[in-house]
């Protein structure tokens, strides 16, 4: 079996998403093992505490939205963050970004979609998820359908057309400057890398955050 096999499997975005997964996996269990070596009256310095403060923040914005549900959501948004925020601005170190791929942000989308979904069944129940598509009216049902599936498709092209968009003009830019384009290009990665790339992940997260919130029941139901 031969290497073209594989690559007619996996873009070049998945096998950078691949990568990118194993090194967040890997740094993640090494700081698993860090904090556990600590004692409670060690004060956490350096990377342990912006770990701290990130994780404090997230579960105070997962109780906001979510309820008494937040310990379930609080990972799944962290986790959704950190790869996010990488994934993004890997346009700094040389890489081209896995999130310029459509392959690999419709398929965060589609994972998107179905922590929505499944939060209104879970929820409401199967009778009550379904009963909600017919509200306000039965008529409203098929447009209550395409709404929904109009979601995953909205995210995933949202966030491929910005970060694939940076990607076009920073290589544009490299062209036309050639020789110059050191003294430029560190503008534009700034500006596409880091800024537009952040504002993206934010976008994402609180579109994931309000989607799945809203399908929560009520405290009626």
């Amino acid at each position: 079996m031969n290497i073209e096999y594989f690559q007619t499997w996996f873009s070049p975005g998945i096998n950078t998403s691949i990568l990118l997964v194993i090194l967040l996996t890997f740094f993640i269990v090494l700081m698993y093992q860090k904090i556990r070596r600590l004692s409670p009256t060690d004060r956490s310095t350096g990377v342990v505490m912006a770990l701290e403060l990130l994780v404090d923040f997230i579960n105070k914005f997962a109780k906001e939205h979510f309820g008494g549900y937040w310990k379930f959501y609080a990972p799944i948004l962290l986790t959704l963050g950190l790869y996010l925020t990488f994934a993004n601005t890997m346009g700094l170190f040389g890489i081209r970004p896995p999130t310029s791929s459509i392959n690999v942000t419709l398929g965060l989308s589609i994972l998107a979609f179905f922590l929505i979904q499944g939060t209104g069944i879970v929820t409401k129940g199967g009778v009550g998820y379904i009963k909600g598509l017919f509200e306000p009216l039965p008529f409203m049902f098929p447009l209550n359908v395409i709404g929904e599936l109009a979601v995953p498709i909205s995210l995933g092209l949202r966030l491929f057309g910005n970060i694939f968009s940076g990607v076009i003009i920073t290589g544009l830019v490299y062209a036309a400057l050639g020789n110059f384009a050191p003294i430029i290009t560190p503008v534009v990665h700034a500006i596409f890398d880091v800024f537009f790339g952040l504002i993206q992940v934010v976008v994402f997260i609180l579109l994931v955050t309000i989607f799945s919130s809203n399908s929560l029941a009520s405290e009626e139901q």
